[in-house]
C-alpha cells in the first residue's frame, strides 16, 4: 500500500491507498501500537496475495497497527475489500480485490473490537515499532521483545472499546454483525504453496 504525504506533527490521522489507488482509508492512530508480525501465517497471507512483490519487511515482518475497529474510516473502494481465511476457524484477513492489497486482520468474533491495520513495510509514520512476534519464522535472525506488553494493550484496548460500543462501528462488518464480504477459504494446496520455508 501507499502512505500519502502528512504532517504527523499536526494530526494523528494517516491516510493509506491501494497499490491502484481505487481504494481509500484513513487510520487514526491515537492509541494504536505498531507492532511487527514474522509468523508464518501472516507471510503465508502476504505471499498468497502477491507473490513477485511481498509487501514484508526484508525480515519477513508485516507491520501492523493494532487499534480499534473505528479508529480506520474508508474514503472509497469499501465494495473492493475481499476477506480470505488460511483455514476455517483462522483470523480474517482483508485485502483489496481490484490490486490485493493486504489491509488488515480481524477476529472471527466482531464482538471483540480489535483491528491489526497492515501498514506499509519499514514505516517511520505510526510511531516506534513496540513488539516483535514470532520471530523464529523470521527471514533472518530478528530479537523478540514486547509481546506481553502488547497482548495486554490488544486486551485493555479490546475491554474499553467494548464497553465504548466500538464493535458496532466496525467499516469490516455489516449492521448485524456479518463480514462485509463472503470470507474465502484458502485449500490446504494454496496454504502450502505460499507457505514460507
Amino acid at each position: 500500500m501507499i502512505l500519502k504525504t502528512t504532517d504527523a506533527r499536526m494530526t494523528d490521522d494517516r491516510t493509506l491507498t491501494c497499490r491502484c489507488g481505487e481504494t481509500e482509508w484513513v487510520i487514526n492512530t491515537a492509541g494504536g501500537t505498531h507492532v511487527v508480525c514474522h509468523c508464518a501465517d501472516c507471510q503465508t497471507f502476504a505471499t498468497h496475495l502477491s507473490p513477485d512483490q511481498v509487501p514484508t519487511d526484508p525480515a519477513g515482518g508485516t507491520h501492523l497497527l493494532q487499534t480499534l475497529p473505528d479508529h480506520v474510516t474508508f474514503l472509497k473502494g469499501t465494495e473492493n475489500l475481499g476477506c480470505l481465511r488460511l483455514s476455517p476457524k483462522a483470523l480474517m484477513r482483508w485485502y483489496t480485490t481490484c490490486c490485493r492489497t493486504p489491509v488488515a486482520n480481524t477476529l472471527p468474533r466482531p464482538g471483540i473490537p480489535f483491528v491489526g491495520l497492515v501498514l506499509p513495510p519499514e514505516t517511520q509514520d505510526f510511531g516506534k515499532v513496540t513488539a516483535r512476534a514470532f520471530t523464529e519464522s523470521a527471514k533472518r535472525p530478528v530479537e523478540t521483545y514486547g509481546m506481553a506488553r502488547a497482548g495486554l494493550g490488544v486486551l485493555r484496548r479490546a475491554l474499553l472499546g467494548r464497553i465504548a460500543g466500538a464493535h458496532r462501528r466496525s467499516p469490516f462488518v455489516t449492521p448485524d454483525g456479518s463480514p462485509i464480504a463472503t470470507p474465502t477459504v484458502l485449500t490446504r494446496e494454496e496454504r502450502a504453496a505460499a507457505r514460507p520455508g
